[in-house]
């Protein structure tokens, strides 16, 4: 990090967000940073430390180069992220960064909670395209500046096995064969498995408020007998939350699970070189259509022009390439956003699966654009999907009522 820094004094680019100038005078003052919390599951240190371990990096970098700015952080779940900010914007109390799901950063902007940002062109060339894109408003504007991407794996206890089932019929097979498989009834957790039982195009139609074809309808139904079915395996164990499978296989009662990247720092500790890492399992119908979360700087509206100052000041440091490289090879949970980190900074396993898993996301960044994370309409499909993996509805009775609750509100 020492060399990192080194380099940054000499190199970091001093120009805001907003296009306007820093000037050389040393920053002073106190910043206020939010930051949300993704699942409804209780908050443990484990999960705390989990999600502030990226934020702590940049902030304690910064401060290297800025010892007289002090960074405050305050930590939110994402449900209710919204809500936290408004009451304490309304008492004059609002962050001026926010460190939240892209989806959550353009409900901030229409919630007039946040600022939407103009960055000049050789900033703008620096973003990946996709990240880009989720937060576009207009062809300038952006609902925040996108910081790291977080992939979905697959995860997996190599004392248990030797390598991740390539294909969702080997998983299946192994799993009758003794492997201890967790899913989660979690929409977002599960929407992996659309596109390799052909449902993904089917969820996408139906959250867009069209009509589906028979093939989609079909696809959908197929998704939902094969969740169905897997609850009739003795070692497939479906559980309530990502956050479930994540201690599963903490504890060694799993061995293979969905999980995300941001999760690896926090399975690493405790399994060591135990843990595997691998892509998530293709299909009769097509590969796997993991979710990337896109983690986003957002800026608050009720910042003093010294604190809009400092805010633009960090979330500038947090895309420069060489903090973005420093985060990725560091703790290998993350993805940059910046185009340019050095190649040689992504080229270990873990990360070639983690840029193999964001390639796949290319085919559901529909439905995460339709069905952001906390929309009532992934709750319901939450709802739905857990109704026919525990039998209390059937795969046909279920696919009209999934069609009816992805609608869009009119």
């Amino acid at each position: 990090m020492r060399s990192v820094l080194a380099v940054l004094l000499l190199t970091l680019p001093l120009t805001v967000l907003s296009g306007c100038g820093l000037s050389s005078q040393e920053l002073r003052g106190t910043a206020y940073l939010a930051i949300s919390v993704e699942g409804d599951q209780p908050l443990t240190k484990a999960i705390l430390q989990e999600e502030v371990l990226q934020a702590q990096t940049i902030v304690a970098a910064y401060r290297q180069l800025h010892p007289h700015v002090a960074i405050e952080t305050n930590l939110f779940r994402e449900s209710t992220f919204i809500d936290e900010v408004r009451r304490r914007q309304a008492a004059g109390l609002g962050p001026d960064l926010m460190l939240v799901a892209g989806s959550t950063a353009r409900s901030l902007v229409e919630a007039n909670l946040a600022r939407s940002i103009t960055i000049p062109e050789g900033t703008r060339s620096q973003l990946d395209p996709d990240s880009r894109e989720r937060l576009k408003l207009s062809p300038r504007d952006l609902a925040g500046l996108p910081i790291l991407r977080r992939p979905q794996l697959a995860c997996y206890n190599r004392s248990r096995l030797a390598t991740s089932p390539a294909s969702t019929g080997a998983l299946i097979n192994q799993a009758r064969g003794g492997l201890r498989v967790g899913l989660a009834v979690e929409s977002r957790s599960l929407f992996w498995s659309a596109g390799p039982l052909g449902a993904d195009r089917g969820i996408i139609t139906a959250a867009a408020g069209r009509p589906l074809t028979a093939s989609e309808r079909q696809g959908l139904q197929r998704w939902l007998e094969w969740l169905s079915a897997a609850n009739f395996n003795q070692q497939i164990f479906i559980k309530p939350s990502q956050e479930s499978l994540v201690q599963g296989l903490l504890a060694r009662r799993l061995d293979w699970i969905p999980c995300n990247s941001g999760n690896l720092s926090r399975l690493r500790r405790t399994l060591g070189v135990e843990l595997g890492v691998s892509d998530l399992p293709s299909g009769p119908y097509g590969p796997p259509t993991p979710i990337t979360r896109l983690r986003v700087l957002a800026f608050g509206t009720g910042s003093t022009a010294q604190q809009r100052r400092l805010a633009d000041s960090l979330a500038l440091f947090s895309l420069n390439p060489w903090i973005q490289s420093s985060l990725t090879t560091d703790n290998q949970d993350m993805l940059p956003t910046n185009r340019f980190v050095p190649p040689s900074a992504m080229d270990t396993p873990v990360l070639k699966a983690m840029q193999r898993s964001v390639q796949q996301a290319d085919a559901t960044d529909d439905i995460s654009r339709l069905l952001p994370a906390g929309d009532p309409r992934d709750h319901a499909l939450s709802r739905l999907v857990s109704a026919v993996a525990f039998g209390e509805l059937t795969a046909t009775e279920a696919t009209g009522a999934v069609i009816r609750a992805l609608a869009p509100a009119p």
